[in-house]
C-alpha cells in the first residue's frame, strides 16, 4: 500500500466532500467558546486574545511576579507559561503569563480559570503558607 497516496487521496475527499470545512469551522467554534470563558473568568483583568486562539495572554496584576504567579498555580494543579520562555533577546519579560485553552474540559477549563483569578485578586504573600 502506498502510504502517502492514501493520505494524499484522503485530504483530497476531504476537501471535496466539505469534511476539511467542517473540522475547520467546529474548531473555530471551539477556540471562541473557550476564549468567551477566559474573558468571563478573568473580566476584571487585562487580558490579550484572539477569538480563533486557543491561548491568550494575561497581564497579571502589579503585586504578581509571572514567575511567582506560575509557581503558585502549580501548587494548585495549574500549568501556565511565563512571559519569560517566549523572549528573545535581551529584552525583559513583561509580567504576564500564556493560557493554554485547548486541552482541559470546558468545565475544568471554567474552574481553573477561576482558580487563577482567585489567586491573581491575591497577594504573593498570602500565599506563602501553601
Amino acid at each position: 500500500m502506498d502510504r502517502p497516496r492514501f493520505a494524499l487521496d484522503a485530504a483530497a475527499r476531504w476537501a471535496a466532500d466539505g469534511t476539511l470545512a467542517a473540522v475547520a469551522e467546529a474548531k473555530r467554534a471551539d477556540a471562541a467558546a473557550r476564549q468567551r470563558i477566559a474573558a468571563e473568568r478573568l473580566a476584571e483583568f487585562t487580558v490579550r486574545a484572539d477569538p480563533r486562539a486557543y491561548y491568550c495572554w494575561w497581564e497579571l496584576p502589579e503585586q504578581w511576579r509571572a514567575e511567582t504567579f506560575v509557581a503558585a498555580a502549580a501548587r494548585r494543579g495549574i500549568a501556565v507559561t511565563p512571559a519569560a520562555s517566549f523572549v528573545v533577546g535581551p529584552r525583559g519579560a513583561p509580567s504576564a503569563v500564556r493560557l493554554g485553552l485547548a486541552s482541559p474540559p470546558m468545565e475544568t477549563l471554567s474552574y481553573a480559570l477561576d482558580v487563577l483569578a482567585g489567586l491573581a485578586r491575591a497577594t504573593p504573600e498570602d500565599m506563602a503558607d501553601d
